[in-house]
């Protein structure tokens, strides 16, 4: 069986995360619209971040989900990327 450990993982998010993020700044029509983009990305990342940083908080029950903010940031990041490269394709030329 095929095992992936975290380190692995991570490094996978990272590589997507960088390509995903720059794919979408250069798709991006005019300096604006490439700092509109950026700036999506990194509120996601930081939305990201404080999500997983929250929810390794507290005991017992309420922190079941240790150290997972840095890779929900990049998740997010990778999300909110995406999500750019989908509104920079769909708008009329």
């Amino acid at each position: 069986m095929l095992f992936i450990g975290r380190g692995s993982m991570i490094m996978l998010w990272l590589v997507t995360l960088i390509l995903s993020a720059s794919f979408a700044v250069a798709s991006g029509e005019g300096v604006k619209s490439k700092l509109l983009n950026v700036v999506i990305i990194l509120g996601c990342m930081g939305l990201g971040y404080g999500l997983g940083y929250a929810l390794g908080l507290g005991r017992g029950n309420f922190g079941r989900v240790p150290n997972q903010a840095l890779p929900l940031s990049m998740m997010f990041g990778i999300v909110g990327a995406l999500g750019c490269v989908w509104q920079n394709t769909s708008r009329p030329k």
